[in-house]
C-alpha cells in the first residue's frame, strides 16, 4: 500500500513554540523553567501552572508568530520530502481558532510545503480523522492513534521521552522531520 495521506503536526513538529513559551512565562517566574523541566505532556501543573493559564499563553505566543523558531532548519525541503512520499502532507493541528492565521503566516514564512489546512478542537480528536500516518509529538494523541490501529511517526520531544514505542509496525520515533520521511517509508502500511 503506498502512503495517500500524512497528517503533520506543527506545534512541537514544526515550530518550536516551547522556546517561545519559556521566553513568555520566565518574564514573571522567581525560578526560570527550562526545556529539561518539560519531562511529561502537562509538566505545567508540577509548576503551579493552570492548564488554561498555560493554553492562554501558548495562543500569545501565537499571536506573536515571527518570534516562533522553527524546530530544526530547512522545513521547506523536509516538508517538500514528505510531499515526495505521500499523495497529500495536510497539516493537522489542534490550535485555537483565533491563532490559525497566525500558524498560516508562519508556515507561509518558513516555506512548509502543504496540502490543506485541517485544525480540530482537541488534539485526540485527530485520531478520528482519516489519514494513513500522523507525523506528531504528543503522547495523548499516541494513544489514541495506538488504539484506533492508525499509524504514527512520533517526533522526539522530552515531553514525550517515556511513551512505549509500541510496534514497530504501527510507531516509529525520529529526531528530524527527513528521518520521518524514511520511517514514514518503513511503516507496515
Amino acid at each position: 500500500m503506498t502512503v495517500k495521506k500524512i497528517a503533520l503536526d506543527v506545534d512541537g513538529v514544526l515550530a518550536d513554540v516551547m522556546t517561545a513559551w519559556l521566553d513568555l512565562t520566565n518574564r514573571g517566574r522567581l525560578v526560570p523553567l527550562s526545556i529539561s523541566d518539560m519531562d511529561s505532556w502537562d509538566f505545567w501543573l508540577r509548576h503551579g501552572i493552570k492548564k488554561s493559564d498555560f493554553f492562554h499563553q501558548l495562543d500569545s505566543c501565537w499571536r506573536s508568530w515571527e518570534s516562533i523558531p522553527p524546530t530544526e532548519p530547512d522545513l521547506a525541503d523536509a516538508t517538500r520530502l514528505l510531499s515526495d512520499v505521500g499523495d497529500a502532507v495536510d497539516i493537522v493541528t489542534a490550535r485555537s481558532p483565533d491563532t490559525n492565521k497566525h500558524v498560516k503566516s508562519w508556515l507561509k514564512r518558513q516555506g512548509v510545503l502543504y496540502t490543506q489546512y485541517v485544525s480540530v478542537p482537541a488534539g485526540w480528536m485527530k485520531s478520528e480523522l482519516d489519514y494513513d500516518v500522523f507525523i506528531d509529538d504528543s503522547p495523548v494523541n499516541a494513544e489514541h492513534f495506538i488504539k484506533n490501529g492508525q499509524k504514527m511517526v512520533m517526533y522526539n520531544q522530552p515531553w514525550n521521552a517515556s511513551v512505549a514505542d509500541y510496534s514497530t509496525k504501527q510507531f516509529v520515533r525520529v529526531s528530524s522531520l527527513k528521518q520521518a520521511v524514511d520511517a514514514v517509508r518503513l511503516l507496515d502500511l
